[in-house]
């Protein structure tokens, strides 16, 4: 099986053989820029800001408080700023540029770039990391949440939530990324995490591939574990045994304990009853 997930970007687990991580394996060489953004983007002497909410949210959908609130937000800023956004767009500050599409993972590797503005996406955030570009994210649905969350616990991340985006919490947090050094630092490891690898993720998925081929299925890679019963892989039957030892021995103790009771009351008892006698 093979999976599209690294240590890089996500929680080092265990795994059988038979699961090969290729995370990253989508992302290719950058490619030449159109000439006009080209020239946006290197002209830059400050850096600039890539903003893109993936294709199922529209940039156009925000509310127009919301959109006015970013705007002001970028006209704050020094750097540049390249936003994916589906229409036209009135009022726009000098240094703010918007594109119906923008080829996302070239410009995510141009040496100019200072931040990526982001739904949260896996195949974004593995972009990201890949280029060693900090993100604020801004999840929306499905795993985006969790991305975005495991993002800002490795310190490469800061999270505002879709009803809190303002000009003043993407304020905070554009000063927080822009002028705090730790959050390129920890992405440009993790990059170096990503990139040192014997082969490309390409490669690899290759050459697992053609290793089950020519070993017919790759018998020697299986789990014993998928032959398991369910409730032996579920572990139902050691829960069960669990429970079935337990009872019996409080069964067992509340029997003594009991016995034991009855046995000092009883001898209590008998003690009385002679001193009663010997009166």
């Amino acid at each position: 099986m093979l999976t599209n997930s690294h240590v890089s970007v996500s929680d080092a687990v265990p795994h059988v053989p038979g699961i090969i991580e290729i995370g990253g394996f989508h992302v290719n060489p950058p490619k030449k820029l159109p000439e006009d953004l080209q020239k946006f983007l290197d002209e830059a002497s400050d850096g600039f800001i890539l903003f893109s909410m993936g294709s199922n949210l529209k940039s156009q959908d925000l509310k127009p408080e919301v959109r006015d609130g970013i705007l002001k937000s970028f006209s704050k800023i020094k750097q540049k700023v390249l936003w994916k956004f589906e229409s036209d767009l009135p009022n726009l500050p000098n240094n703010v540029k918007i594109m119906k599409w923008v080829p996302q993972q070239d410009v995510l590797a141009h040496p100019n770039i200072r931040l990526f503005i982001s739904h949260g996406g896996f195949l974004s955030t593995v972009e990201a990391v890949y280029h060693g570009v900090p993100i604020i994210g801004i999840p929306v649905f499905g795993d985006q949440k969790y991305n975005i969350a495991t993002a800002e616990h490795d310190g490469y991340a800061v999270a505002i939530q879709l009803d809190d985006l303002s000009e003043e919490t993407l304020t905070r947090a554009l000063n927080e990324v822009l002028t705090n050094q730790k959050y390129k630092n920890v992405v440009k490891q993790r990059s170096k995490l990503m990139h040192d690898q014997p082969l490309t993720p390409v490669e690899t998925a290759i050459y697992w591939v053609e290793h089950v081929i020519r070993h017919k299925g790759a018998p020697h890679l299986r789990s014993s574990g998928v032959d398991l019963k369910w409730y032996q892989r579920e572990m139902i039957d050691v829960g069960v045994f669990l429970i079935v030892v337990t009872c019996l021995v409080l069964t067992v103790t509340l029997v003594i304990i009991t016995k034991m009771l009855k046995f000092v009351f009883c001898k209590n008892k008998k003690d009385v009853s002679k001193k009663k006698k010997n009166q």
